[in-house]
């Protein structure tokens, strides 16, 4: 049984959409960009922009630069959407 909020499941079919190695039982909050096999720029860039379009939100560069996980993400969605 899951209680992840919408915000999570959101952002985890946005992370199994554009890794194709991550499916619903290898995905980890706390994995690390390095831990990916293709999380690259563009993979970044488009993480981005996925959640940009699905919470209709803006991030700033400065904020989503240096996030390595997803629950880096999370968090800003979190702040964004509160």
């Amino acid at each position: 049984i899951s209680n992840m909020s919408s915000n999570e499941s959101i952002l985890k079919e946005i992370f199994i959409d554009i890794f194709p190695d991550v499916d619903e039982s290898s995905f980890n909050w706390d994995k690390k960009q390095n831990d990916y096999e293709n999380w690259d720029s563009f993979a970044h860039l488009r993480i981005i922009s996925e959640i940009e379009e699905k919470f209709t939100i803006q991030l700033d560069v400065e904020d989503v630069i240096y996030i390595t996980n997803a629950f880096g993400f999370l968090k800003i969605i979190k702040n964004k959407t509160n």
